[in-house]
């Protein structure tokens, strides 16, 4: 902001402490209070009115003719002329008020009765005009304060430090304004209510709202831009004069609130930022009318600033760059400075579209000379511009010179964006120009390294911003269908073209591809690998298309290569992100891929298998050593199936798992085995894989990874296959080591489970192993009982104790502890009791023998009930 800123601000403040000042010793009586407003009222019109003649004369005088637009001229009277309207303004205020002192008593009364009014009529009366200083002082303070507020950059905590401030004034008026004393004029000794009647209070009401048409005038013609500063004290202002008048007795009091504080919020928000752009707008073309141009460029400028799409203010802007002349520029050299280039070039064009005269071409040629001077960046437009004017000159060979130096990607010197902006053009002359210029340079030019790719950007650029272009559709086929995959592949090397319609390649390759003549398919396909790589939601489509073709062609290695392909694309988009088309084949490239690597895999395993029979173990090592890689690459894609939601999940972990085996990896073989039987419990070709791996996994491997795999190994699995063994009558030893094998496994998963102790003990016990399986059965029988299956384990444990320490050791004290304990368990029955009875047999303590041998016969259909019978004669009960 600048001094005079500053100025109009503490003028601003100055008018309100003079209009207050006058406004405090406005009579109570009505026809006083007339003469008073209606006095000073005049004064301040006429200077007014004053200040506007100067100002329309100062207009006119530059050639403005107020009859040329009677709507704007007024406007533009105001606004143009600031200082004498502020002058005139306060100059007539000035006399309003001081023409009532006895400073200018001899030349305010003649004046007066020239009214029809006497000085009395006008005249300040005490104490009232003691207060003149303070208002002056007041108002200048209170300017200062608006200009320091106006200087906040935050412009909503501006707004809303103006709405309190506004309210804040309502507020201060409303309390305070009727304290204010002031001597009787009867008794001076005594103090009275300045505004202790309603009229009084109702005259400065009327007073101070007279003023607000003149406060805004002043702040719709300052130079300062109008803020949220102004409204704020307008709106006090009129909150204020709103009490003064009444409007607070009802509704509470909120009148005066409501009122001016919805005025400035509406103001504000909706009228304000549209008002400042309004003014610089029309300041602009006054300025560009009197052919200021600087200074209309830097009003458009600012309202551009304020509001980027204003259409007036880019009007003006154009309008003025389109009137310029080198005489103009010679005439205002500081004008230069403050051009917008960008809008000179617009002029240097618009001379040369039509075929220009020399004169035109001539002016035109320093426009460009101008621009490369003080704008470089700009260089690549002028050079095109230059190329137009050179063929309207027919200087072909410094036009296709110029012209190729635009087509050169690697020339130095050019604005990137500014160079994109015009090269379809360039185009357009170097192909379509004049004959003599597209023989310099034309498709000479077009074959060169990187130039149709560019072309081709050009044009998707230009049908961008013009779908319906006809020339840049008809450049876009020709380009197109020349184009080579080689061209695309060297402009893809940082990246893949953004400017390039993949879309209309793809068509084309699907054109192409299934063609029968080789060269014309050769092109389609290098069509749907250019498509593939920038469309790669719809990749997996594609490539699968080539792949059919490879195939049909017999190519089956390049077949697999975009089989792979699909693949690659599909995982870089990622599966779910896939449409479902595209997603299912994308799996089907998986599964493809992995039942090809393990064929060779199987291949070379045949051969290994070979050496084997022939008892080549070296060989066979190193073919089982070449064949890994292919079953851990087929591994991998049925994973990769998997981790993007397959659908086959089931034959995923089988075909997983087989895999596993061929790799002798039988520990990882059960884990996908468990996996796929999750989904099918009773598969029997899943069942008969489990039983096999389970029993080639090596007890040393699931102890190593024990802490990782323990909760995917199915230890039920084991004890339960165990107990199936032990608990058939004829069992071999090949069958029993299986048994052992499990029950090895299943201690590595639960080293102190009651279930696998128990199976383990049986397992020592049907090998003979007999102290070994009784030391087993005794540590489940010490140990806690727990629940469910440890619970059953335990007790089967105590059971099968009681029957060794009966049967074999001679230990009926022992065995009948045992049983007694087994009493409890809620499977115990009349064989339990049966056994307690031997146990008291063998103690020779035949009365607990004979009542429990007693308790079994009560069972008639139990098979022990017989043997009880035989053994309550054999103790001498019938």
């Amino acid at each position: 902001m600048t001094p005079w800123h500053r100025n109009e601000y503490m003028l601003k403040g100055l008018f309100l402490g003079l209009w207050v000042f006058f406004a405090l010793q406005v009579p109570a009586s009505a026809a006083d209070a007339c003469k008073d407003i209606l006095w000073v009222l005049g004064w301040t019109c006429a200077g007014l009115a004053v200040g506007l003649a100067v100002g329309t004369g100062r207009l006119a005088s530059r050639g403005l003719k107020p009859w040329a637009n009677w709507k704007a001229f007024p406007l533009l009277v105001i606004l143009e002329n600031p200082l004498f309207i502020y002058s005139g303004v306060m100059m007539g205020l000035g006399f309003g008020v001081l023409s009532g002192s006895e400073l200018l008593h001899a030349y305010s009364e003649p004046v007066a009765t020239t009214f029809g009014l006497t000085w009395d009529d006008i005249k300040h009366t005490p104490p009232v005009k003691d207060w003149l200083p303070y208002c002056i002082l007041g108002g200048v303070v209170l300017g200062l304060g608006l200009y320091q507020m106006r200087k906040m950059e935050d412009g909503q905590w501006r707004f809303l430090t103006g709405l309190g401030v506004a309210a804040a004034m309502v507020y201060i008026a409303s309390e305070y304004v009727m304290e204010i004393k002031v001597p009787d004029r009867t008794d001076p000794s005594k103090q009275v209510a300045l505004f202790d009647s309603k009229d009084a209070r109702f005259n400065l009401g009327i007073y101070l709202l007279l003023g607000l048409p003149f406060f805004y005038l002043l702040t719709f013609c300052g130079e300062a831009e109008e803020s949220e500063v102004e409204i704020m004290t307008f709106c006090g202002t009129l909150g204020v004069s709103l009490w003064f008048l009444g409007f607070g007795d009802g509704m509470g009091g909120a009148m005066p609130f409501i009122a001016p504080m919805a005025l400035y919020f509406v103001y504000a928000t909706r009228f304000l930022p549209g008002l400042r752009v309004f003014k610089h707008v029309l300041r602009g073309f006054s300025y560009l009318n009197l052919g200021r141009l600087a200074l209309a460029i830097r009003f458009f400028r600012r309202a551009l600033e304020l509001n980027p799409n204003s259409a007036l203010a880019n009007e003006g802007l154009v309008t003025l760059h389109n009137g310029l002349t080198l005489s103009k520029l010679d005439k205002d050299p500081d004008l230069v400075e403050s051009l917008d280039f960008g809008l000179c070039l617009d002029r240097a064009h618009a001379l040369l579209m039509r075929p220009p005269t020399a004169e035109a071409r001539t002016e035109a040629e320093r426009f460009l000379n101008l621009v490369t001077e003080k704008k470089p960046a700009y260089l690549a437009r002028i050079d095109y511009l230059r190329v137009l004017s050179l063929i309207h000159g027919k200087s072909y060979d410094a036009a296709a010179e110029t012209l190729s130096r635009l087509l050169n990607p690697e020339t130095p010197g050019y604005h990137t964006g500014l160079r994109r902006a015009v090269l379809f053009d360039s185009w357009f002359l170097a192909l379509d120009g004049p004959k003599p210029l597209t023989d310099r340079v034309g498709w000479d030019e077009l074959n060169k390294p990187g130039r149709r790719m560019e072309a081709i950007a050009a044009v998707e650029r230009r049908l961008a911003a013009n779908p319906i272009d006809d020339k840049a559709k008809e450049y876009r086929t020709m380009l197109y269908s020349q184009l080579q995959e080689g061209e695309f592949v060297a402009a893809a090397t940082n990246g893949e073209p953004k400017e390039f319609n993949y879309e209309y390649v793809e068509q084309l390759g699907y054109q192409l591809v299934d063609d029968n003549d080789p060269d014309r398919r050769e092109r389609g396909t290098g069509y749907l690998r250019i498509a593939g790589r920038g469309l790669p939601d719809r990749g997996p489509g594609i490539f699968k298309k080539l792949a059919d073709v490879s195939e049909k062609a017999g190519d089956h290695v390049t077949a697999r290569g975009y089989t792979e392909q699909v693949r690659r694309v599909g995982a870089a988009v990622g599966p779910r992100n896939l449409a479902k088309d595209q997603r299912e084949l994308y799996f089907a490239a998986l599964r493809k891929l992995s039942g090809l690597v393990e064929a060779e895999g199987d291949t070379i395993k045949m051969e290994a298998d070979a050496a084997d029979a022939r008892n080549e173990p070296t060989v066979r090592a190193a073919k089982d050593l070449e064949a890994k890689p292919y079953f851990e690459s087929a591994i991998e894609y049925q994973r990769e199936y998997l981790a993007g939601g397959g659908g086959a999940a089931l034959e995923a972990y089988r075909k997983i798992a087989e895999l596993y085996g061929k790799l002798r990896d039988p520990l990882n073989a059960v884990l996908n085995t468990e996996a796929a039987l999750a989904y099918n419990s009773s598969d029997p070709d899943l069942l008969r894989k489990r039983d096999s791996y389970y029993y080639s996994v090596p007890v040393e491997r699931l102890t190593a990874v024990r802490e990782n795999v323990g909760k995917w190994f199915d230890v039920a699995y084991c004890v339960k296959k165990a107990m199936s063994v032990l608990n058939a009558k004829e069992a071999d030893a090949d069958l029993l080591d299986w048994a052992t094998h499990l029950t090895q496994l299943a201690k590595v998963i639960e080293p102190t489970s009651n279930r696998v102790r128990l199976v383990e003990g049986r397992c020592q016990l049907r090998k003979g192993e007999r102290d070994a399986g009784l030391a087993l059965l005794e540590d489940v029988r010490e140990s806690k009982k727990g629940s469910g299956d440890e619970e059953e384990s335990w007790y089967t444990a105590t059971r099968l104790l009681g029957q060794l320490y009966l049967e074999e050791l001679n230990r009926p004290d022992l065995a009948l502890k045992a049983f007694a304990d087994y009493k409890e368990y809620h499977k115990s029955g009349a064989d339990t009791l049966y056994q307690i009875a031997r146990c008291y047999e063998a103690l020779n303590d035949a009365p607990n023998a004979i009542k429990f041998y007693t308790a079994v016969t009560a069972f008639e259909e139990h098979p022990r009930f017989w043997d009880a019978k035989e053994a309550l004669k054999r103790l001498g009960k019938s």
